[in-house]
């Protein structure tokens, strides 16, 4: 694995890491009645998570392929 491939993976940890708080944060939640906060809460770490990912993917396109 290269030095541009373990940067490329590490950009991707931020959006796993939202991701699987937003899910557990939704189970901790499942059959509560729904709050605006509970509301607020999921939105943002969604919302933080499609930022995170988009960036991972944008850097890894942005990266000049070595293949060739």
């Amino acid at each position: 694995m290269t030095t541009s491939t373990r940067t490329a993976i590490s950009a991707f940890v931020p959006a796993l890491l939202a991701i699987v708080i937003a899910v557990a944060t939704g189970i901790a939640w499942l059959g509560e009645p729904l709050r605006m906060v509970q509301l607020l809460t999921i939105m943002g770490l969604s919302m933080t998570a499609g930022v995170a990912w988009a960036r991972a993917v944008w850097r890894v396109r942005e990266r000049p392929s070595t293949d060739a």
